[in-house]
């Protein structure tokens, strides 16, 4: 869950937190889930899970993201309680071989969706017509 949290700036800021355990009702123990000092091998920053806890209630959540496993967020574990964002392998980089091709196949005369085609003055009908709607 991201719970909005007073981090000392003008407006909330929500936080990932984790409910390690309910009361009867809508009030919840949750630890949050933050950046340690401390790196992996990769220069990637360390979260672990604050020692503190905090009861909030359902007014303090700003979204129930519906899961309980810390990698379907994003995350990697990088010892029994730490984690890194991203994947390990995101820095991975495919040989030449193993690229895609369909690039090369395309036609490069004619425009693509990201560039416009140019126009002669012929194709907007020749002179341009004054417009006398505007005064």
């Amino acid at each position: 869950m991201r719970v909005w949290t007073n981090v000392g700036q003008k407006k909330p800021k929500a936080l990932l937190a984790k409910i390690f355990s309910s009361a009867e009702g809508p009030v919840y123990t949750i630890r949050y889930l933050s950046a340690d000092s401390e790196e992996d091998e990769q220069g990637r920053l360390i979260h672990r899970y604050e020692d503190e806890s905090y009861e909030v209630d359902d007014d303090s959540v700003a979204e129930w993201l519906g899961m309980d496993d810390e990698v379907d967020l994003g995350f990697t574990r990088v010892g029994e309680d730490a984690w890194v964002k991203g994947d390990p392998d995101s820095d991975y980089v495919p040989d030449s071989s193993e690229e895609d091709d369909t690039e090369d196949d395309e036609d490069e005369d004619e425009p693509t969706d990201d560039e416009p085609e140019e126009m002669d003055e012929e194709d907007y009908g020749g002179e341009e017509e004054e417009n006398d709607d505007y005064e």
